[in-house]
């Protein structure tokens, strides 16, 4: 019988050891409960733990085991980081017993099950507790609480009576005798043999006073004269310090009463008020406290430092460096005075100054935390990151109730890429200082970067409580909402960062050390262009750059912003360059293509957005980033890229390939790219950046022109295009207030034009050149007034030859010579309006013929008439430079006015324009546009061997409407008309005389909180076209629709899009005509006459 069946019991032992497997990988296995329950962040006073029969002493940094019990002494308190992810703190006479602590786990098996529970017995005494969402029991004798929210209170007093106090979420209170539910700001009690009863809590943050950090002020009389005599105001004071320091903050106060009663000018105790007032968030009492301090008694220092810290509080970071300096002045040995005001000019990021304070403050106090603190941020702000750990640590050992320091070690961890300790390291600043809103942003951020949305978004919006005027929070917010298919919200926590900025796109606050150098940047433009907001974009990107100039994430939204737009590449890679220049290391990709100019493939199609931006980390971390996407579509359609980009220590860099291939939607429209891109970046020191890039393009296409007769096109000429371009910049900050930005450009060129089955079979083109460009730029800001000055110098020399059956000949072709200087300045007076001043002179020379020699004025303002409400204008002359690879690091534009056209060079044109936008709702906004300009075009004349300018008119009337439906839903429609004309056609040109097109295009989206998201959108065009005194017509409707999902947690994104879903043939004149003789065969469309499916994937690796 046992030799029928070896092979069931091989089956069935591997079935085994496969379920064992399984039990080992996936369930979280009750023995290893019995390990690790938690960490001790911070103890105060005396507290114990019960191991191994009996009480033993515990301090700081011990690990505390499943089953052991707790005890605090009077006047002690502890605060502990459970393993499962909790917070708990413990305040004086306490005692608890861990009974059940299920570790939190990585990868796919969560902290929690319904079978595993987290189960804490209070035997009496007070807690505080941040469970995050988790399933957790806290066991009394009267009653237990069943959580099943976050943040809350319990405290068991004499007679076994138990108090329940929920700040955030829902806790079931119950026992034997009922049970009641009781949300956040209810209160509960509950007494042995009765059942719970609840009530409204009227003050939350009174239940939780004494779990907050009161930072110790310094002493205001060194001998301690009055400290043992109840009767003098010293003795109350002194004893309000030791009171808040235990925890008991109602005994503070009652001192600080006593004080006052003693000696109603007493500046010490309005100070300590201030204090209490500011740490529970009550900022506006806080002013009024410390205002009277210093009204009470002006020559002492510690009322001045307790109204800078109100001050800093406020972000009036001006005012607070002010009190600071006058503490200091008042007490130049006070090393909390010294440390203030180095901390306010560190912050302001006078880095030097504030390393000098600091210094002064360690030598007079070696064992403050709050000096080690600042010390520790100031060293990982040089990139010395083992001086700055051990200043970290320093402080922690000298006052572990201190969460700030821990904030600067989970910075350091994140550098290291050491993630879990990290995000553990913000748990315990958020722990030791939960109601402080820096500390909770950043560990939302943490959690984005663990892809742990909701806890991502519970520590977002509690920072966002905490500190209602702080944009940062905002910020990473709308960061958060984009990337999980929330764009609407995204859009909208965009705007308040932008309104608690002053109306300005910073988009992040000036607080003291948020300063993570995050890449973060290049999602700004796409969370407006994602739902179609461009115009959006472009005014907050413009208003941003009008206040501070070196602001490279505006840079970066302009860039992206004008991708959307026709004839703004010279102005989008301009905006690139000047981003890239003034960017600190950081791992955001280059993509390869972003930089090259005249690829014109269809709009959106090839990964050419920012979308790939949107996987980038918050945090500088020490690794390598791949980044990957493709698309494949109809007529052959297919393109992909590769990103690899990481940090290492000072330096970063960029790897990155990118193809595109189509045959195009007729004969001879085919075209193919092959992009490269080296790109690298090293912190020489805090203030000089360098940076070098190599790009590689190899082109071959066809004639991508489309004309309204659509017959009139080559079949037969071939383009191929090699060009390599290598790139050093350098960016040094001066001071806080200015910075100098060098480039340099060098590019290799060549073309081959050929001509297929014609009478120039035989015979290819050729054309060869090398150019050389340098630029220089000093940026100066103040709080009301910057100035942008800079000067460039470049050189192009092109070579044409051609070979015809085997014949060589070669002439040279053309030329070009730059020397051109600029100076720009904004003046923001009165508050409401913003002045822009500009004076350039160009002078461009081709073949030693002066194409360009002429200064050329830019003046504009904006007007906010209210604060929804932009009036903007401008008068503008400028020329079109023969800009090797079309970038430049001159202001883009003046008032929101874009100057930079894709136009002939040498062309010279007068710009003038009006603008209006308004936020006429919460959920609308809208604007209006009037641009005309005059242009003077140089047309070469080969027979009489000089420059004939032709005189061209553009007329822009430009509306758009942005509708944010509802949180899922978004509406925009935008209405635009131009008109072209020549007015004179010497020498003749085969193009149109005169244009006018209307384009009406509207679109809906639909975004999904599973992944979701939809779009249909629809262009009414109507064109008409003369030429030769032949009026052309037509009108159509294309319709696109698109359809995708994000994948969950950040790891991609899949598309399916078809535009002009109907197949609609029209017939409509592009503007190729209207660029350069080498560009126009480039020229790729806005409309395309044919349909056209694309599938695409994006994935983060």
């Amino acid at each position: 019988m046992r030799m029928d069946w070896p092979i069931g019991q091989l089956q069935l032992g591997w079935f085994a050891w496969l379920c064992l497997l399984f039990c080992a990988v996936f369930l979280p296995i009750h023995s290893a409960l019995a390990s690790d329950a938690g960490e001790i962040v911070s103890v105060v006073g005396t507290v114990e733990v019960m191991r191994e029969n009996h009480w033993q002493r515990i301090e700081t940094g011990e690990t505390l085991r499943v089953g052991e019990a707790i005890k605090t002494a009077d006047g002690s308190r502890i605060a502990m980081q459970l393993a499962n992810g909790a917070q708990l703190k413990m305040n004086a006479n306490s005692q608890m017993e861990l009974k059940q602590i299920v570790p939190r786990k990585e990868g796919l098996t969560p902290a929690s099950t319904s079978s595993l529970r987290n189960i804490l017995r209070l035997l009496g005494g007070e807690v505080w507790m941040n469970s995050n969402g988790l399933p957790l029991e806290i066991e009394t004798i009267p009653v237990t609480a069943t959580i099943r929210g976050t943040e809350f209170n319990l405290a068991v007093g004499p007679g076994e009576v138990a108090r329940l106090a929920v700040l955030e979420g829902r806790v079931e209170f119950h026992n034997a005798q009922g049970s009641v539910q009781v949300a956040a700001h209810e209160q509960a009690t509950a007494r042995r043999g009765e059942a719970p009863r609840k009530s409204v809590l009227l003050d939350p943050l009174d239940a939780v006073q004494w779990s907050l950090y009161y930072p110790e002020l310094p002493a205001t009389d060194a001998a301690g004269g009055g400290r043992t005599d109840p009767s003098n105001p010293r003795y109350w004071t002194q004893t309000a310090r030791d009171q808040l320091l235990r925890g008991r903050v109602p005994a503070a106060q009652q001192a600080l009463d006593r004080a006052l009663a003693l000696d109603p000018n007493d500046a010490t105790a309005y100070s300590l008020r201030a204090v209490v007032a500011l740490v529970q968030n009550r900022k506006d009492a806080a002013r009024t406290a410390a205002e009277r301090a210093v009204a009470a008694d002006p020559t002492a220092p510690i009322a001045h430092l307790s109204l800078s810290w109100v001050q800093q509080a406020e972000f009036d970071l001006n005012g607070a460096l002010a009190s600071a300096r006058q503490a200091v002045a008042l007490a130049p040995d006070d090393p909390q005075a010294l440390i203030q005001e180095s901390r306010l000019l560190f912050g302001m990021g006078r880095t030097e100054d504030a390393l000098i304070l600091a210094e002064r403050a360690r030598q007079r106090a070696p064992q403050d935390a709050l000096v080690n603190s600042t010390w520790g941020f100031l060293q990982l702000a040089r990139n010395r990151r083992a001086d700055a750990t051990a200043a970290f640590e320093h402080a922690i050992a000298h006052d572990s109730t201190l969460g700030e320091p821990h904030l600067g070690l989970g910075l350091i961890l994140f550098r290291q890429n050491r993630t879990a300790a990290a995000v553990a390291e913000l748990e315990k600043a958020t722990l030791l200082e939960p109601k402080v809103s820096l500390y909770n942003s950043y560990l939302g951020k943490a959690y984005y970067e663990t892809r742990d949305n909701r806890l991502a978004r519970k520590y977002l919006e509690a920072a966002q409580r905490l500190d209602p005027r702080d944009p940062t929070p905002y910020f990473y917010s709308a960061i958060r909402q984009q990337s999980v298919n929330r764009p609407v919200e995204a859009v909208q926590d965009l705007q308040t960062s932008i309104d608690l900025n002053h109306n300005r796109a910073v988009y992040r606050s000036k607080l003291l050390l948020d300063e993570d150098l995050a890449a973060r940047d290049a999602a700004l433009g796409k969370i407006y262009n994602e739902i179609g907001f461009e115009q959006l974009g472009l005014k907050e990107g413009e208003k941003s750059l009008a206040s501070d100039p070196a602001n490279y994430s505006a840079h970066r939204l302009l860039a992206d912003s004008y991708s959307a737009m026709p004839r703004r590449e010279i102005a989008r890679v301009s905006e690139l360059l000047q981003a890239q220049l003034l960017q600190p290391i950081n791992v955001a990709p280059v993509q390869p293509q972003l930089a090259e100019t005249n690829l014109h493939m269809l709009a959106g199609d090839g990964p050419t957005t920012a979308s790939l931006y949107e996987f980038n980390p918050l945090f500088v971390r020490d690794r390598p980033t791949l980044l990957a996407s493709g698309i494949v579509g109809s007529n052959n359609t297919l393109s992909d890229q590769v990103t690899i980009s990481g940090i290492t220590d000072r330096f970063s860099y960029s790897l990155g390939q990118f193809h595109y291939e189509t045959d195009g939607f007729r004969s001879n429209n085919d075209q193919q790219h092959d992009i490269y891109n080296l790109f690298g970046q090293v912190a020489v020191t805090p203030q000089l950046d360098l940076q070098v890039e190599y790009r590689r393009r190899e082109t071959e296409q066809g004639d991508l022109v489309l004309n309204f007769d659509p017959t009139q096109y080559s079949k037969n000429a071939r383009l191929n295009i090699d060009q390599d371009t290598g790139r050093f910049g350098a960016h040094y900050a001066l001071s806080p207030r200015s910075d100098v930005l060098l480039s340099f450009i060098y590019t290799d060129f060549g073309s081959i034009r050929s001509f297929k089955g014609t009478s120039l079979d035989q015979t290819s083109f050729h054309t060869d050149g090398t150019s050389h460009q340098t630029e220089a730029q000093y940026i100066f800001r103040m709080d009301r007034l910057n100035i942008v000055t800079g000067a460039e110098m470049a050189d192009t020399d092109i070579s044409r030859y051609s070979f015809s059956n085997s014949t060589f000949s070669s002439e040279a072709l053309a030329s070009y010579e730059e020397l051109n200087g600029y100076l720009y300045s904004n003046l923001n007076w009165p508050t409401d309006l913003t002045w822009t001043f500009g004076l350039v002179h160009y002078d461009i020379q081709q073949d030693q013929l002066d194409l360009v020699n002429d200064f050329f004025p830019k003046l504009g303002i904006r007007w906010n008439i209210t604060n929804r409400i932009d009036l903007r204008a401008a008068y503008l002359e400028t020329a079109k430079r023969a800009l090797p690879v079309n970038q430049t690091l001159e202001p883009t534009q003046v008032a929101g006015f874009n100057q930079f056209f894709d136009d002939y060079n040498g062309t010279e044109s007068s710009l003038y324009g009006v603008g209006l936008d308004a936020r006429i709702t919460d959920a609308l906004d809208g604007g209006i546009e009037l641009v005309k300009r005059d242009l003077g075009v140089p047309i070469f004349n080969n027979s009489e061997k000089e420059f004939i300018y032709q005189n061209w008119l553009e007329n822009t009337y430009r509306a758009y409407l942005y509708w944010k439906l509802d949180r899922d839903w978004t509406a925009n429609a935008e209405f635009e008309f131009e008109r072209f004309e020549r007015k004179d056609n010497r020498p003749v040109l085969p193009y149109p005389e005169r244009i006018d097109t209307i384009i009406v295009p509207f679109a809906v989206g639909y975004y999904n909180p599973s992944g979701f998201f939809a779009k249909l959108g629809a262009s009414y065009v109507d064109q008409k076209v003369e030429t030769n005194s032949v009026e052309s017509k037509d009108d159509f409707v294309v319709v696109d629709v698109a359809l995708g999902y994000r994948l969950p947690k950040r790891w991609g994104l899949l598309s399916v899009e078809v535009r002009n879903l109907f197949d609609q043939d029209f017939q409509y004149q592009d503007d190729s005509f209207r660029v350069s003789e080498f560009t126009k065969t480039q020229y790729s469309s806005r409309f395309i006459p044919d349909r056209v499916f694309l599938m695409s994937a994006k994935f983060d690796f």
